[in-house]
């Protein structure tokens, strides 16, 4: 590795739920609550309708909710998934950087649109680069380093905020100051998970009804961003890209859609520099869905092109092909198009991405000009390709099960489940080879009170997590 530090400015975006939201004019907080969050389907209705977007932030007036902070506790928003703490990824970097000064995270209320969003980012990174330039740290290294010229800036982004640090490009207020980004598991081609949140709240518990998620996320522009925009929605013998009419049919609001469409197509020949594309592999992920009587069916499956054109078996029937992903963005939604990136793949739960130690050494190493896995050994590399599956959620008192794909037989895998709202609770389920499945092992957990565990599997190239919220159907005291 180069044995001088770069001198860059670096801002981390989260993803989509990866920063804590507080209502101003109530002064409570909505999102990322802190420990002992009370896991109950009342509660959760509760909190859910609070996110709502009402009609005068739609117009503009967007001063009703602040974001707080980069999320730093683990947070779960039915049907839309898990959302991880920063706090490793942050402080590593701050480590890492010239000065902890040079490391700013950028919290914002991801419930508004991208365009929204990335003019606040567009803002923030310039004037955080302007600070980082007079900071002491900074002058310093000149004195030292003269050739090296004034800083630049290092964005790291993880799902949803790389469509944000793709609008601070394509706004050129930055042209030339962007030194590298990094995006982590960003659905620049959207996520069939969106559209399918959007039909029917699918995901939710039986204790939370659907209707709730139903009345909320139609209202959130942040939401219709990250619908899918490639070839998935599948229409007779072959599949094609949802258009606004089907976004509406799916329950959204067309003024949304329409919006959301326009801002799409005009940034699509924006590019990044030095782009640094993460993408999560391996997990069963949803890449495709149909309309079965007005409700979006998800599938695990695309149709199989060859040379652009629809295969067919002998039967006349398009050959389906299971790429996984992340388990929220199919693995090709996670390209950005036109990109010269080289994809760097990694095992790991979308959630997760921001959290695996190998995506955090390589972001680290960023700071020192290294851009590739490749530059940093065998550290996202290795023969297992791990897989880990949980549910979505589960019951208090009712075992759910832990399955792990692809560990061959004799493998050394070590299981932890620990509640991480702050009941302090850890277990250690065995892991069993299945039968007859090669690769497969299975184990079981058994919650005993509502809360929010995460599951960690050691024994492959690094850990995997998953969160499973335990769920109660009243308040227990």
């Amino acid at each position: 590795m180069p044995e001088r530090q770069l001198h860059d400015a670096v801002v981390v975006v989260p993803g989509i739920m990866g920063s804590a939201l507080r209502d101003v004019e109530n002064d409570t907080p909505l999102w990322g609550l802190g420990r002992l969050f009370q896991y109950s389907a009342r509660t959760h209705a509760r909190r859910l309708r609070a996110l709502a977007v009402t009609d005068a932030e739609l117009a503009g007036e967007t001063g009703r909710v602040e974001a707080t902070g980069v999320l730093n506790i683990a947070d779960w928003f039915p049907g839309l998934g898990h959302a991880q703490p920063y706090n490793d990824l942050i402080s590593r970097l701050r480590r890492a950087a010239l000065h902890k000064a040079a490391v700013l995270p950028f919290p914002y209320d991801w419930r508004l649109s991208v365009e929204h969003n990335g003019a606040l980012l567009a803002r923030e990174v310039r004037r955080h680069l302007d600070d980082w330039r007079t900071h002491g740290a900074h002058r310093r290294y000149l004195d030292e380093h003269p050739e090296a010229g004034p800083a630049k800036v290092l964005i790291v982004a993880h799902s949803m905020g790389g469509l944000l640090a793709r609008e601070v490009l394509h706004r050129g207020g930055m042209n030339g100051d962007v030194r590298a980004v990094m995006t982590v598991g960003t659905p620049f081609a959207g996520s069939v998970k969106a559209a399918v949140m959007l039909n029917s709240g699918k995901g939710a518990p039986g204790l939370l009804p659907p209707a709730v998620l139903r009345e909320v996320t139609p209202t959130m522009p942040g939401l219709y961003d990250l619908l899918p925009g490639y070839r998935c929605c599948e229409d007779g013998a072959d599949m094609r890209a949802p258009d606004v009419d089907d976004i509406v049919a799916l329950g959204g609001r067309r003024d949304l859609a329409q919006a959301s469409a326009d801002w799409r197509a005009s940034r699509s020949g924006t590019l990044l520099p030095e782009h640094v594309m993460v993408v999560g592999v391996g997990q069963r992920t949803w890449q495709s869905y149909r309309v079965d009587a007005g409700a979006a069916v998800a599938q695990r499956y695309m149709f199989r092109r060859d040379a652009g054109r629809l295969a067919l078996d002998a039967n006349g029937r398009p050959r389906t092909q299971n790429r996984k992903g992340d388990g929220t963005v199919y693995r090709f939604a996670a390209h950005l198009r036109g990109s010269d990136a080289r994809p760097v793949t990694v095992f790991q739960e979308h959630s997760a991405l921001a959290r695996s130690e190998g995506v955090i050494d390589l972001a680290c190493g960023m700071l020192s000009g290294l851009r590739h896995p490749g530059e940093l050994g065998d550290m996202l590399g290795g023969e297992r390709e791990l897989e880990l599956h949980t549910p979505e959620w589960a019951d208090p008192d009712t075992a759910f099960t832990i399955e792990v794909g692809g560990a061959p037989d004799g493998s050394d895998l070590e299981c932890v489940v620990r509640e991480v709202s702050g009941l302090d609770t850890v277990q250690y389920p065995a892991l069993k080879p299945v039968r007859g499945t090669e690769g497969a092992w299975t184990g079981t957990c058994l919650p005993d009170r509502p809360g929010l565990y995460e599951v960690e599997v050691r024994g492959g190239v690094e850990p995997m997590r998953r969160l499973v919220p335990v769920l109660a159907a009243e308040q227990h005291g």
